[in-house]
């Protein structure tokens, strides 16, 4: 199976098995562009995806929510983590430990943004994820550092 066919995989049963759930708000108005995975390290993924800021995800001065922001970042980095899991390696799911998400400038309601994640490191237990999400114009709106906790059987 291909990156981008896990990546979408792993959408896809976060929203058929948890419909109507929070996490899943997002799920209409993202779409993969591209996954793909570092040949010399397995565990490194990079997804990028476009994001349309629905009215749904925007705050009342018609910009994207922070804490729709948050979501975002939250489901994108851990797609990338599902990309790269394997038998017995961060397959048995995963939660976040921290997420810490910065805000430059305002995304608007109607437009279109670039949500680009990758995988920094996968250890066994512990991982650490990074985010940008940018505009139209290529410019830097959001950026994240998620670190997760493994769920997998203890070693």
């Amino acid at each position: 199976m291909t990156p981008f066919e896990k990546a979408e995989l792993f959408s896809n049963y976060l929203s058929e098995m948890f419909p109507g759930r929070f996490d899943s708000t997002i799920k209409p108005y993202l779409k993969l562009k591209s996954a793909s995975v570092d040949p010399s390290d397995p565990s490194l993924a990079r997804l990028i995806y476009t994001l349309h800021i629905h009215p749904s995800l925007c705050n009342g001065g018609a910009n994207l929510h922070g804490g729709a922001v948050a979501l975002i970042f939250d489901m994108c980095t851990s797609m990338a983590i599902g990309c790269v899991a394997r038998e017995g390696f961060w397959d048995s799911g995963h939660v976040s430990r921290s997420l810490n998400c910065t805000y430059l400038r305002p995304a608007a309601e109607g437009t279109d943004v670039s949500v680009e994640v990758e995988t920094v490191h996968l250890g066994k237990k512990m991982a650490l994820t990074r985010g940008v999400i940018r505009n139209g114009q290529g410019k830097v709106c959001y950026t994240c550092e998620h670190d997760k906790a493994s769920l997998g059987p203890s070693l």
